[in-house]
Protein backbone atom coordinates (compact mmCIF):
# COMPACT_ATOMS: atom_id res chain seq x y z
CA UNK A 1 0.00 0.00 0.00
CA UNK A 2 1.55 3.47 -1.31
CA UNK A 3 1.35 6.36 0.74
CA UNK A 4 -1.37 8.06 -1.20
CA UNK A 5 -3.85 5.14 0.04
CA UNK A 6 -4.07 6.68 3.13
CA UNK A 7 -5.72 10.12 3.66
CA UNK A 8 -3.53 13.38 3.99
CA UNK A 9 -2.80 14.13 7.79
CA UNK A 10 -3.46 17.08 9.36
CA UNK A 11 -0.88 20.50 8.77
CA UNK A 12 1.55 19.98 11.57
CA UNK A 13 2.33 22.91 14.16
CA UNK A 14 5.11 23.99 12.13
CA UNK A 15 2.84 24.67 9.27
CA UNK A 16 4.01 22.58 6.11
CA UNK A 17 0.79 19.29 5.47
CA UNK A 18 2.53 16.42 6.80
CA UNK A 19 2.87 12.84 5.65
CA UNK A 20 -0.12 10.27 6.40
CA UNK A 21 0.49 8.96 10.11
CA UNK A 22 1.58 5.49 8.67
CA UNK A 23 3.98 6.72 7.20
CA UNK A 24 5.22 9.11 9.99
CA UNK A 25 5.28 6.38 12.17
CA UNK A 26 7.37 4.46 10.10
CA UNK A 27 9.91 7.49 9.53
CA UNK A 28 10.28 8.69 13.32
CA UNK A 29 11.13 4.74 14.23
CA UNK A 30 14.15 4.68 11.19
CA UNK A 31 15.03 7.73 12.44
CA UNK A 32 15.30 6.94 16.41
CA UNK A 33 17.18 3.39 14.64
CA UNK A 34 19.67 5.73 13.18
CA UNK A 35 22.82 6.59 15.93
CA UNK A 36 25.04 4.11 15.00
CA UNK A 37 27.21 7.04 14.26
CA UNK A 38 30.88 8.55 15.72
CA UNK A 39 29.24 12.15 16.30
CA UNK A 40 26.00 10.52 17.72
CA UNK A 41 24.44 13.49 20.47
CA UNK A 42 22.36 12.07 23.13
CA UNK A 43 20.65 15.22 23.65
CA UNK A 44 19.86 16.11 20.44
CA UNK A 45 18.57 11.94 20.32
CA UNK A 46 16.68 12.35 23.55
CA UNK A 47 14.81 16.34 21.96
CA UNK A 48 13.97 14.21 18.37
CA UNK A 49 12.37 11.33 20.75
CA UNK A 50 9.85 14.43 22.26
CA UNK A 51 9.14 15.92 18.80
CA UNK A 52 8.18 12.35 17.22
CA UNK A 53 6.04 11.71 20.56
CA UNK A 54 4.39 15.28 19.87
CA UNK A 55 3.95 14.34 16.32
CA UNK A 56 2.81 11.09 16.11
CA UNK A 57 0.62 10.93 19.70
CA UNK A 58 -2.55 12.91 20.37
CA UNK A 59 -1.18 14.95 23.46
CA UNK A 60 -0.03 18.70 24.20
CA UNK A 61 3.20 18.25 25.21
CA UNK A 62 5.71 15.62 26.33
CA UNK A 63 9.09 15.21 28.34
CA UNK A 64 11.81 12.53 28.57
CA UNK A 65 13.66 11.42 31.90
CA UNK A 66 16.08 9.05 32.54
CA UNK A 67 18.56 8.07 35.47
CA UNK A 68 22.12 7.08 36.07
CA UNK A 69 22.02 3.17 37.39
CA UNK A 70 21.50 3.39 40.93
CA UNK A 71 20.59 7.29 40.76
CA UNK A 72 17.93 9.99 40.66
CA UNK A 73 15.63 10.75 37.62
CA UNK A 74 16.65 13.69 35.61
CA UNK A 75 14.97 15.95 33.14
CA UNK A 76 16.96 15.48 29.81
CA UNK A 77 14.04 16.92 27.08
CA UNK A 78 10.78 18.32 26.92
CA UNK A 79 8.95 20.04 24.06
CA UNK A 80 7.85 23.65 25.70
CA UNK A 81 9.29 25.65 28.39
CA UNK A 82 5.90 25.16 30.38
CA UNK A 83 6.41 21.04 30.38
CA UNK A 84 9.56 21.57 31.46
CA UNK A 85 9.07 23.54 34.48
CA UNK A 86 6.05 20.74 35.62
CA UNK A 87 8.63 18.27 35.32
CA UNK A 88 11.37 19.84 37.17
CA UNK A 89 8.22 20.87 39.69
CA UNK A 90 8.16 16.72 39.49
CA UNK A 91 11.29 15.96 40.33
CA UNK A 92 11.56 18.63 43.37
CA UNK A 93 8.21 17.54 44.91
CA UNK A 94 9.36 13.49 44.54
CA UNK A 95 5.68 12.49 43.29
CA UNK A 96 3.63 12.15 40.40
CA UNK A 97 2.79 9.35 37.80
CA UNK A 98 6.21 10.00 35.85
CA UNK A 99 8.28 9.06 39.18
CA UNK A 100 5.75 6.14 39.72
CA UNK A 101 5.89 4.75 36.23
CA UNK A 102 9.85 4.47 37.43
CA UNK A 103 9.81 3.62 39.83
CA UNK A 104 7.17 0.22 39.32
CA UNK A 105 8.54 -0.16 35.47
CA UNK A 106 4.97 0.33 34.45
CA UNK A 107 3.00 2.59 32.47
CA UNK A 108 0.75 5.25 34.62
CA UNK A 109 -2.94 6.87 33.40
CA UNK A 110 -3.07 9.75 35.80
CA UNK A 111 -5.97 12.29 35.01
CA UNK A 112 -5.96 15.87 36.51
CA UNK A 113 -8.39 18.36 37.46
CA UNK A 114 -9.58 20.70 40.00
CA UNK A 115 -9.92 18.18 42.55
CA UNK A 116 -7.54 17.28 45.31
CA UNK A 117 -5.86 14.23 44.52
CA UNK A 118 -4.83 12.03 47.18
CA UNK A 119 -1.97 10.37 45.22
CA UNK A 120 0.28 12.90 44.33
CA UNK A 121 -1.44 16.63 45.35
CA UNK A 122 1.45 18.52 44.79
CA UNK A 123 2.34 17.52 41.18
CA UNK A 124 -1.52 17.21 39.80
CA UNK A 125 -2.10 21.11 41.53
CA UNK A 126 0.99 22.32 39.71
CA UNK A 127 0.09 20.42 36.56
CA UNK A 128 -3.40 21.04 36.09
CA UNK A 129 -2.51 25.24 36.97
CA UNK A 130 0.03 24.97 33.82
CA UNK A 131 -3.59 23.70 31.65
CA UNK A 132 -3.05 20.09 31.12
CA UNK A 133 -5.82 17.17 31.67
CA UNK A 134 -4.19 14.18 32.27
CA UNK A 135 -0.56 12.07 31.98
CA UNK A 136 0.51 9.38 30.54
CA UNK A 137 4.00 8.23 31.72
CA UNK A 138 5.88 4.96 30.00
CA UNK A 139 8.91 3.45 31.54
CA UNK A 140 12.37 3.28 29.37
CA UNK A 141 13.31 -0.08 29.92
CA UNK A 142 17.14 -1.50 28.41
CA UNK A 143 17.42 -5.46 29.07
CA UNK A 144 14.98 -5.33 31.87
CA UNK A 145 16.52 -2.04 33.45
CA UNK A 146 14.26 0.82 33.61
CA UNK A 147 16.70 3.40 32.92
CA UNK A 148 14.02 6.82 32.31
CA UNK A 149 10.42 7.45 31.83
CA UNK A 150 8.59 8.98 28.45
CA UNK A 151 5.72 11.99 29.80
CA UNK A 152 3.17 12.49 27.32
CA UNK A 153 0.64 15.55 28.94
CA UNK A 154 -2.98 16.16 27.38
CA UNK A 155 -4.62 19.57 27.51
CA UNK A 156 -8.19 18.24 26.41
CA UNK A 157 -10.14 16.15 28.40
CA UNK A 158 -9.80 12.12 28.36
CA UNK A 159 -6.85 10.08 28.49
CA UNK A 160 -4.31 8.83 25.90
CA UNK A 161 -6.16 6.47 23.30
CA UNK A 162 -5.17 2.82 23.74
CA UNK A 163 -3.85 3.13 19.72
CA UNK A 164 -1.73 5.79 21.42
CA UNK A 165 -0.72 4.08 24.54
CA UNK A 166 0.68 0.97 22.63
CA UNK A 167 2.57 3.74 20.24
CA UNK A 168 3.95 5.48 23.34
CA UNK A 169 5.19 1.70 24.18
CA UNK A 170 6.90 1.42 20.88
CA UNK A 171 8.42 4.86 20.86
CA UNK A 172 10.14 4.12 24.32
CA UNK A 173 11.59 0.47 23.57
CA UNK A 174 13.18 2.10 20.18
CA UNK A 175 14.61 5.20 22.66
CA UNK A 176 16.02 2.42 24.38
CA UNK A 177 17.31 -0.39 22.04
CA UNK A 178 18.90 2.88 20.18
CA UNK A 179 20.91 3.95 23.17
CA UNK A 180 21.91 0.61 23.87
CA UNK A 181 23.14 -0.03 20.05
CA UNK A 182 24.99 3.71 20.35
CA UNK A 183 27.59 1.73 22.92
CA UNK A 184 28.63 -1.21 20.58
CA UNK A 185 30.86 1.90 18.80
CA UNK A 186 33.15 1.59 21.34
CA UNK A 187 33.38 -1.72 24.25
CA UNK A 188 34.46 0.31 26.28
CA UNK A 189 31.88 2.19 26.30
CA UNK A 190 28.95 1.46 28.77
CA UNK A 191 25.27 2.71 29.23
CA UNK A 192 26.06 4.60 32.50
CA UNK A 193 28.73 6.75 30.07
CA UNK A 194 25.41 6.95 27.38
CA UNK A 195 23.66 8.74 30.44
CA UNK A 196 26.02 10.56 32.26
CA UNK A 197 27.09 12.26 28.91
CA UNK A 198 23.21 13.14 28.57
CA UNK A 199 22.67 14.58 31.67
CA UNK A 200 26.08 16.79 31.48
CA UNK A 201 25.33 17.83 27.70
CA UNK A 202 21.68 19.36 28.85
CA UNK A 203 23.64 21.45 31.10
CA UNK A 204 25.36 22.97 28.64
CA UNK A 205 22.41 23.63 26.57
CA UNK A 206 20.40 24.73 29.43
CA UNK A 207 23.27 27.28 30.34
CA UNK A 208 23.21 28.26 26.60
CA UNK A 209 20.06 29.17 26.39
CA UNK A 210 20.21 31.21 29.86
CA UNK A 211 22.93 32.98 27.85
CA UNK A 212 21.24 33.96 24.84
CA UNK A 213 17.47 34.65 26.95
CA UNK A 214 19.86 37.35 29.07
CA UNK A 215 21.62 38.65 25.76
CA UNK A 216 18.39 39.11 23.15
CA UNK A 217 15.69 39.45 25.46
CA UNK A 218 13.93 37.02 24.35
CA UNK A 219 11.96 33.77 26.20
CA UNK A 220 14.01 30.40 27.20
CA UNK A 221 12.19 28.51 24.75
CA UNK A 222 12.49 30.63 21.71
CA UNK A 223 16.29 30.74 22.75
CA UNK A 224 16.35 27.04 22.58
CA UNK A 225 14.60 26.88 19.04
CA UNK A 226 16.76 29.56 18.26
CA UNK A 227 19.99 27.30 19.38
CA UNK A 228 18.72 24.58 17.69
CA UNK A 229 18.28 25.73 14.55
CA UNK A 230 21.60 27.52 13.87
CA UNK A 231 22.99 24.05 14.91
CA UNK A 232 21.15 22.23 12.34
CA UNK A 233 21.98 24.77 9.45
CA UNK A 234 25.17 25.05 10.37
CA UNK A 235 25.84 21.64 10.57
CA UNK A 236 26.81 21.39 14.30
CA UNK A 237 26.45 18.99 17.26
CA UNK A 238 24.11 20.88 19.91
CA UNK A 239 26.21 20.43 22.54
CA UNK A 240 29.18 21.46 21.27
CA UNK A 241 27.65 24.87 19.38
CA UNK A 242 26.13 25.79 23.55
CA UNK A 243 29.58 25.47 25.03
CA UNK A 244 30.81 27.50 22.73
CA UNK A 245 28.47 30.02 22.78
CA UNK A 246 28.74 30.41 26.42
CA UNK A 247 32.45 30.48 25.86
CA UNK A 248 32.18 33.33 23.81
CA UNK A 249 34.02 31.58 21.21
CA UNK A 250 30.65 31.41 18.64
CA UNK A 251 28.49 34.87 18.38
CA UNK A 252 24.42 33.65 17.36
CA UNK A 253 22.83 36.63 15.57
CA UNK A 254 19.66 37.57 17.34
CA UNK A 255 16.91 35.88 16.48
CA UNK A 256 14.47 36.92 13.63
CA UNK A 257 10.89 38.83 15.22
CA UNK A 258 8.72 36.10 16.24
CA UNK A 259 5.56 35.49 14.55
CA UNK A 260 1.93 36.62 15.20
CA UNK A 261 0.72 34.34 18.11
CA UNK A 262 -0.68 30.93 16.91
CA UNK A 263 -4.61 29.92 17.95
CA UNK A 264 -4.64 28.03 21.06
CA UNK A 265 -3.20 25.17 20.92
CA UNK A 266 -5.60 22.12 20.86
CA UNK A 267 -4.75 18.02 21.03
CA UNK A 268 -5.83 16.48 17.77
CA UNK A 269 -8.12 13.32 18.18
CA UNK A 270 -10.58 15.18 16.25
CA UNK A 271 -8.47 16.28 13.32
CA UNK A 272 -7.24 12.70 12.44
CA UNK A 273 -8.16 10.38 9.31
Amino acid sequence: MTDSAFPAGPPSRNGPPRLPREARITAALIDLADTLVEDFDPAEFLYRVAEHCMDLLDIGDAGVMLALPDGPLQLVAASSERVRLVELFELDANEGPCRTAFHDSAPVDHTLDAEHSKQWPRFSIRAHQSGYTSVHATPIRLRGQTIGVLNLFRQVPGPLLAADRHLARALADATAISLLQQTTLDQHRTVRTQLETALKTRTAIEQAKGFLTARYGTDPAASFDHLRAYARRNHLRLVDLARDVVAGTVTIPPPPPPPPPPPPTTDRAAARP
